[in-house]
């Protein structure tokens, strides 16, 4: 078999040259923003100080300020009673919707109790509709986190539980109203 180089297609890939198009044609070149991995860690410890409440000395990577570590102060905003605080930690975990559907966890049921102790550290024991739910490993995380940002949360902890079961029952009337179930 006999193989004529002289007659093969190529396929040209390189890129076009400025005469054969206009200008604003061209693809641009922007530069992509990088971070170090040190500006990555002071950019962390801002968002973990912001999320801490108490007086746990956090070490900041700026170089303009001293090395010696600051240690955040208690929030004006903080409550004066467990009722308060419980109050507001409810407040927070409304603004939580579930991804599937529009209704918040709170009005939904998924909630099952919100205990706030005298030291104003904060317990949620919460379920999910279904343990096969697809934020079943997200979920809890994102609660523990929105408690934790309630200003006078000393710590947050939330426990998953399967019992009792979730059913539709368990739903606010608000949710039920919402859903067209009423």
């Amino acid at each position: 078999m006999m193989e004529n180089k002289n007659t093969r297609d190529i396929l040209d890939v390189s890129a076009p040259s400025e005469e054969a198009y206009p200008k604003e044609n061209m693809p641009t070149k922007t530069a992509r923003p990088s971070v170090s991995p040190q500006e990555g860690g002071y950019f962390l410890n801002k968002f973990l100080e912001q999320s801490e409440e108490g007086s746990v000395p956090v070490e900041t990577a700026d170089a303009e300020k001293s090395s010696t570590p600051e240690t955040a102060t208690p929030s004006a905003d903080a409550p004066e009673s467990t009722e308060a605080l419980k109050a507001n930690v409810v407040a927070a975990l409304q603004e939580i919707y579930d991804p599937e559907i529009p209704i918040n966890i709170y009005e939904m049921g998924l909630i099952y109790d919100v205990d706030v102790a005298e030291d104003f550290s904060v317990r949620v024991r919460m379920t999910l509709t279904t343990p096969h739910c697809p934020v079943a490993e997200s979920m809890p995380g994102e609660v523990e986190l929105k408690v934790a940002g309630v200003a006078g949360v000393k710590s947050s902890e939330v426990s998953l539980v399967w019992e009792p079961a979730w059913d539709m029952g368990m739903m606010s009337d608000e949710a039920r109203l919402e859903l067209g179930l009423l």
